[in-house]
This record gives C-alpha cells, structure tokens and sequence, in this order.
C-alpha cells in the first residue's frame, strides 16, 4: 500500500465496500455511506499518475472511472493549471443496497421511476416530483461519470482520435446528452463557433443510436467561455431532452452559475423590445444560484422561457442573431398550436411580433424562405398562426384589446409585405408532404398572406390614427403595391378587387376602397370571369335592389356613389366587360335604378356612360369580335383588347 492511500484512508474505504458485498456481518453499527468525498493531501501523487504518454492517462482513467463498486472518480476542485492543486476523490458503491440509505440516494431512486412512469394508474393522476436540488446535482455528476467513462472506452478502442487532452484538463469537456433532434449539437456548435473557431465537436456514429452522447472539447479552460457553453447546452436539454436531460441542463446552469458567482462574472441581461416584452410577459433571465433554484418547483413553460433568453443572449454574444436555432424554439415552444394548448391570445399574438421582428427584412428571411423545409416553414407556420390569432372580430375586442394597437399592426403589415416578395420570388412552387408536417406550395402561401393583410387593412381603417400614422400607412401601401402588385402579381387578384369582394356597404369598407385606390391599386384588375372590383360592386347593389327604397338604404347609396366616383377619378376603363360582354354599369342602368337611386351625384356619374362610346373601345371591340392577331401589339394596348 502506498503512502498516499495510508494517509488517505482509502484501503480502508475498498475493504469495507469490499466485505458488505461478500455479505459478511460487520461489527460496526453504521453502514459506510454510498459516496465518500476525501480531500487528496498528497496532490503529487495524483500528478504521478497522470504523467506520461496518452495511453498511459487512457489506462490510468480507465481504473480510475472503472464500473466495479468502490473505484475513484478525479475531480479538480477548481479550474488551474497547477497540478499541485487540491483534488476530490469519490468512490462510487453503485450496488450498496442497506437500510440506512441516505435521503439523497433515495430521493433519485424515487425520480427516476416516476420518470420512468407517468401514466395514471386505477384514474388516478401521477403525483408531482418533488426534486431535491442536492440529489440531481448527484444525479448529473453520475451522468458524467458515465459519458466520460464511454469516452475512454471510445479512445481505448481507437474509435476517436480527437482525445488529444489529458485527465487534468477534464473541465475542456462538455457533453451532450442525447435529445430527440440529432442536429442539435450541430446548432450549438455552429453558435460557437462564431465566437470560438477553435472549439471542437465530436459526434457519436450516425449508426450509434444508443443515449451516447456528443461532446464539445473547448479549446482551453478559460472559464468564461466554459460558461457559454454550459449554458447553452444547458438550455438546449430543456428545449430537446426528456425528463432526464432537462435535469442535466439545470445540472449545467447550475455549475455556470456557480463559476459566476465564484469568479465574479455577470450576467448582462439583454435589452427587450417592446415585443419582446409582450412575448415573454415581462420575465428577465435568471441571474443567480438561488433564482435557479426556484425554477425547479415552476412549470416546463418557465424552463423554455429562461433557455430561449439564454439562446438569444449567447447568440448575440457569440455574433450569430439572428438563427434558426433561436426562432424555431421560439415559435416550437411558445407558438405553436396555441389554441390546442390554451394559450391566451394576446400572448400568441405578442409572440407572433417577436418573431416577426427576429425574422427581420435581411438576407436572414431570404434564408429562411429559400430552406423553409429544415425548419418546417418556421416563416410560413408563424403567419398562420398570427392569422389564427385574428380570425375571431368578437375576441379580437376582448382578448385582443391590450395589444391590438396601430403600431403592431403596422409592424406585422410592413413585415408581411416583405414576406410575400421574398415568397414570390424564392418559395418552391409545388407542395411538398413529410410525415408531421407539409410544407405549402407558393400559390397557397400568396393567397393566405394576401387575405391576412386585407384581415389587419380592415381593423386600421377602423382604428383612429394620427396624421404621422395615416401617412405611414399609405406609403408603405404605395410602396407595397408598386414593388408587389404592379411588378410581380399585375396578372393576380390585387388588394383592391379583394376589399370589393367583401364589400358589405359599412362605412369602413369605403375608407378600405379608397385608401387601396389612393395608394396606386389598379382599378381595372379582374379575375378569371374577366370581372373587375367595380362589376363586384354594382352586382352587390343590384342584389340588394328590394332594400333600395328604404330610409336604412340611403347612407349605403351615397357610399357606393362615392365608391364609383373614386374608381373613375383613379382611370377605371368605362367599357370593360366581363366574359358575358357586359360592362359594370349595365348592372346599374336597369330602369328601376333612375327611380329608386334617386340621387343627382349618381345620375351625373352614370348619364355620360349612354353617350357615345370612345373610338379606341369601338376598335378595341372589333379586334375581339374578328379575333384578329394582336400579338405584335404594346402590351398595354393587348391589355385594352382583353378588357373589351
């Protein structure tokens, strides 16, 4: 035996673990505790034994770590370079079954099956966990026991050849457990790596799909960087693992909380937007050991809020914000499917603006949209969504009312503006299937942006505004409607022929018209019936031609003469027609419309349409009639044709 085992006791320690296995009856009254901690007071022992070449640290770890009760486990008690410095031997009775097992052991025996087991027995709920911080510290150490005890194994058996570090630079690890997404590792690293180019990450064999894990080997011990690290794996397991690895991602946040407090190293909390602020309900990340502490007697919820500030805070640190990583979180665990899961509107909707501003109008969007399959079309599941959230005009009175301002609608307009040129431009155009989730074809991703900015047009006509935000508002219409519209959607229903569609005759539908026609919308857009938005409208009123005598009808004939009056001053052609030939005022001029449309505005508007009609409309009609060849036409003049 040698010095430092005599001095340390440890024999001792092997012979008595020794006889309780061999069942032999000991004379002592106590049974000897499961895990023993000893202060090494011969530190160059330990030094000894790690010197020399790789294989020989390999070997000595190996016995060190080794799965038979009663061997040691090497920790440094603090971070140096300095092998002289205090070590903490462990050994580890994993079979020691007594009677007087200690609170800690039974306590993780006791997490570990209702783990095991969450399902309801004879109707009865499961009983809530209660967790005991000192025995899931225990619990995460074993666990890094075992990862470090399956990394020698790897390195004994030549299967890595990265484990180029010795035993004393054992706080240079960081392992990932095994989540339920296998690129996780991957993101975390594409993080770093921004920050740490030298960082390193070793992955199990894609052909290994036992609960392994990957690891990051930091390229030296500097203890702010070990920091970032732990805790961005740390939140990482809570988004991603089971019951068992959200514990070992606080297990992280504790330690990198520690080494904050120990070594004096803030936390700098992120300034929050306005949004954000709504999203997250005002919340702020944890900041010490004793907050982190309360976060294990809250809700999953609670733990997914503080790992996704811990995602955006590291993000930005390490010059990587916005990433995918960062919004797929954000819309998995605080958007999705909130109906399904009851969550209050107002914060759908609040959570929807976040990520509408996360997602930015930079090549980040572009990104996003042009590989909307790796994310499950985060962009487009997002706009669905916040459409959800604006569906019901009831609730949005209610549940809406302390969100549902000028400015954040204006922000998710600017945004879906945007959104729909990027789509245009570089969504795939067929529908593609997976087995959870499908990806939607351009043509139906248009068609639900363009009904949901129609959807947040009608709430801000409704809205009192400032002269600063009408003015907004009707510039970037122009500008949407010059870049979008008239550039790349000209053969597509516009804004303008969709708010004629649901024309109901109130007040706010002509505000809508005439803010569309004042803003550049053209007028004379038609659908495949060759229907113009002014045919929709004369149609609506001849329909309604049995209310027209009415005292209750008289507002609604001075709005739509109004609306008529707008769609001549913006260049309606008078001689359009619809694939039966007839134009939208031949509607009008049925002859009960003079008696009941008794209105001297209206007559005035509708008298020069009898006269005679312009020679380029006779000569436009003609073309149609003797379907002669106009392909060598301007296209405008082609356009004319068609309108005839």
């Amino acid at each position: 035996m040698s010095d430092f085992e005599q001095e340390s006791g440890i024999h001792e320690m092997q012979s008595l673990d020794s006889s309780s296995q061999s069942g032999e009856s000991s004379s002592r009254t106590e049974e000897p505790p499961p895990v023993i901690e000893l202060l090494a007071k011969r530190s160059n022992y330990i030094a000894e034994q790690f010197a020399g070449s790789m294989s020989a640290q390999i070997e000595a770890t190996a016995h060190l770590i080794g799965t038979q009760p009663g061997t040691f486990l090497v920790r440094r008690r603090k971070t140096a370079d300095n092998l002289s410095a205090p070590f903490t031997l462990s050994v580890i009775c994993a079979d020691y079954k007594g009677s007087d097992q200690s609170k800690a052991q039974k306590n993780m025996g006791s997490k570990k099956k209702a783990g095991e087991d969450m399902t309801p027995e004879h109707g009865n709920p499961p009983k809530k966990r209660k967790i005991d911080v000192d025995s899931l510290l225990l619990e995460v150490d074993e666990q890094n026991v075992a990862y470090l005890k399956y990394l020698v194994r790897l390195a004994t058996s030549g299967q890595q050849g990265t484990c180029n570090f010795s035993l004393s630079d054992q706080d240079r690890l960081v392992f990932i457990p095994a989540l339920c997404d296998a690129t996780i590792s991957d993101q975390i690293f594409h993080i770093l790596k921004g920050k740490y180019p030298d960082i390193e990450l070793v992955k199990k064999e894609e052909s290994n799909k036992s609960n392994n894990p990957d690891f990051l080997i930091l390229p030296n011990a500097d203890t702010e960087q070990l920091i970032e690290v732990l805790e961005l794996v740390g939140a990482a397991c809570v988004l991603y693992g089971n019951i068992s690895a959200r514990e070992y991602g606080w297990g992280c946040w504790y330690k990198a909380t520690n080494l904050r407090e120990e070594n004096g190293i803030s936390k700098t909390p992120l300034p929050q937007s306005e949004t954000q602020k709504l999203a997250m309900r005002k919340k702020l990340e944890f900041q010490t050991v004793q907050e982190l502490k309360e976060l294990l007697r809250q809700k999953r919820t609670h733990w997914s809020t503080q790992a996704i500030f811990t995602c955006l805070r590291i993000s930005k640190e390490c010059d990587c914000f916005p990433n995918r990583f960062v919004v797929y979180n954000l819309f998995k665990f605080a958007l999705e499917g909130w109906g399904r899961r009851k969550l209050p509107r107002h914060r759908a909707f609040a959570v929807s603006l976040h990520l509408f501003e996360l997602f930015g109008h930079t090549e980040f969007l572009d990104e996003l949209v042009e590989n909307e399959t790796n994310l499950e079309d985060v962009v487009h599941s997002t706009v669905t969504e916040f459409f959800n959230t604006l569906k019901d005009p009831q609730r949005n009175k209610t549940e809406l009312a302390a969100v549902l301002t000028v400015d954040h609608l204006m922000t998710s307009l600017v945004f879906l503006f945007v959104y729909q040129v990027k789509v245009h431009d570089y969504a795939r155009t067929h529908q593609i299937e997976f087995e959870d989730y499908t990806i939607r074809s351009k043509a139906y991703k248009l068609e639900e942006i363009s009904q949901l900015i129609l959807v947040i047009l009608k709430l801000l006509v409704k809205m009192p505004k400032t002269k600063t935000q009408r003015k907004k508002l009707k510039n970037k219409l122009a500008l949407y409607i010059n870049i979008y519209e008239l550039k790349r959607a000209h053969q597509k229903l516009n804004l303008l022929f969709r708010a004629c569609q649901t024309y109901t005759g109130v007040p706010e539908d002509e505000k809508l018209i005439k803010l569309l026609l004042k803003a550049g919308g053209n007028p004379n857009a038609v659908d495949r019936h060759r229907r113009s938005g002014l045919h929709l409208l004369a149609n609506k009123e001849y329909v309604s031609k049995d209310l027209w005598g009415t005292f209750s009808y008289y507002e609604r004939r001075l709005t739509f003469t109004s609306i008529v009056r707008m769609f001549l001053n913006r260049g309606y052609h008078l001689d359009q027609v619809n694939l039966r030939g007839e134009t939208a005022f031949e509607y009008l001029q049925h002859p009960r419309i003079p008696l009941f449309y008794n209105n001297i505005q209206f007559n005035e508007l509708i008298g020069p349409l009898k006269g005679v009609r312009p020679l380029s409309c006779i000569a436009a009609k003609a073309v149609r009639r003797y379907q002669l060849p106009c392909e060598c036409l301007p296209v405008t003049l082609q356009s004319m044709v068609l309108q005839h």
